[in-house]
């Protein structure tokens, strides 16, 4: 019973993985690294904060959890804001995990960021907390609806830009 049941919930989960995607509308589009992310206006981060929050396009002190929602994250408490720069993406992974078992898991993107004018700068994490059998890691355009005319993406060889 017991192996029926591992079998079960593991057939489950990998129900729920989504494929890779070249299409940059799906959920499953592979960010790749070398695209670029693109601060176009300064981002004050809250006092004793190492990160500044979006969500609905604009900077926000607190969120929905279960709408698309991102933060910049800093590497030390010191950083007062993020400046207008061309950041690039050097890696990009997504995952989920719980945020309330059973019945809710954060699903969410991450791009790690490099740049030599602002090293401080360190990754950008995309995010939604949703039910786990019908919940996706956030796709290129909803995460810039929740970014903005703040930060837009630029991908390499390809005229796909989200804004």
């Amino acid at each position: 019973m017991k192996t029926l049941l591992s079998t079960w919930f593991a057939a489950v989960l990998a129900a729920c993985h989504t494929a890779a995607s070249y299409d940059i509308n799906s959920s499953g589009y592979r960010i790749p690294a070398g695209a670029s992310l693109i601060v176009n206006q300064e981002l004050p981060i809250p006092a004793g904060q190492r990160h500044v929050k979006l969500q609905h396009g604009r900077p926000v002190s607190g969120v929905d959890e279960f709408k698309i929602n991102c933060e910049i994250r800093v590497y030390d408490l010191g950083v007062e804001s993020i400046r207008p720069e061309r950041f690039r993406i050097t890696s990009a992974g997504e995952g989920r995990e719980w945020a309330l078992q059973p019945t809710v898991l954060r699903f969410f993107r991450v791009l790690h960021l490099t740049s030599e004018a602002q090293p401080e700068v360190l990754k950008l994490i995309c995010q939604k907390s949703d039910d786990p059998l019908a919940g996706r890691n956030p796709s290129v355009p909803q995460m810039q609806e929740a970014l903005g005319s703040y930060v837009t993406f630029e991908f390499p060889d390809s005229e796909q830009q989200a804004r």
